[in-house]
């Protein structure tokens, strides 16, 4: 996986044609993470680490949906 924001392929037996992934690092302790099939993007997660490590939030734009699913995890 690179993180250079580039589209590149993906691949495997239950993959529909023309899927892409595009991944990126905004900063230190964020990712940008954008998923297309044949150009309409299906979804857009960005993964976000706390400053202490502690919590990662992950919040999903669905396509056709009007607002973003956001997944918290702490770390015990």
């Amino acid at each position: 996986m690179r993180f250079d924001g580039k589209e590149y392929p993906v691949v495997g037996p239950d993959v529909p044609p023309g899927t892409v992934s595009s991944r990126r690092r905004v900063n230190e302790c964020t990712l940008e993470m954008t998923d297309k099939i044949k150009d309409k993007v299906m979804d857009t997660r960005q993964i976000k680490l706390s400053p202490d490590l502690k919590t990662l939030k992950m919040t999903v734009h669905g396509a056709g949906q009007s607002k973003p699913n956001i997944l918290v995890f702490d770390r015990e």
